[in-house]
């Protein structure tokens, strides 16, 4: 009787399932990871205008007057990439600036009670649809965009 030699290693078919696995984790998981990637980017415009709607109260509290920018900064045109900011405008006043380059734009208004806005905006996955962020002295920053801007 011949005796049989040890087989080692996979068959084409176990290969072929093993590929099949890793494509369909692969399907899921890279779509999730970049939607969690765009929420990390668009996490930057809420924590900026929390700073901004502080500093607006701060600022009232001390000199019994409101900064306005209607003009969003740096720019009116958000998209994916990273922008400087610029100096030069009522955000300089405020005593606010954010730390390095920003993806979404800022701007903040007076109303006719006597308080203010603050807005803000980005495009982060660059699809088009700008996701807006909103605040005023007494109410924190919420998002206003649909929900599937988000």
């Amino acid at each position: 009787m011949a005796r049989r030699q040890p087989r080692y290693g996979f068959s084409v078919i176990e290969l072929m399932v093993l590929m099949a696995l890793l494509c369909i984790a692969a399907a899921i998981g890279v779509p999730n990871f970049v939607e969690m990637q765009y929420r990390a980017q668009r996490a930057e415009v809420p924590a900026n205008l929390e700073g901004i709607r502080y500093a607006a109260i701060g600022y009232q509290s001390a000199h019994g007057r409101l900064i306005s920018e209607e003009i969003p900064r740096p720019d009116a045109f958000p998209g994916q990439r990273e922008r400087p900011w610029k100096a030069g405008s009522g955000f300089d006043d405020l005593g606010w600036e954010p730390e390095g380059k920003v993806r979404g734009s800022y701007a903040i208004a007076t109303t006719a009670q006597g308080g203010f806005t603050v807005k803000g905006f980005c495009d982060v996955d660059g699809n088009g649809e700008q996701a807006v962020f909103e605040g005023t002295e007494r109410q924190p920053v919420e998002p206003r965009s649909d929900s599937f801007v988000y």
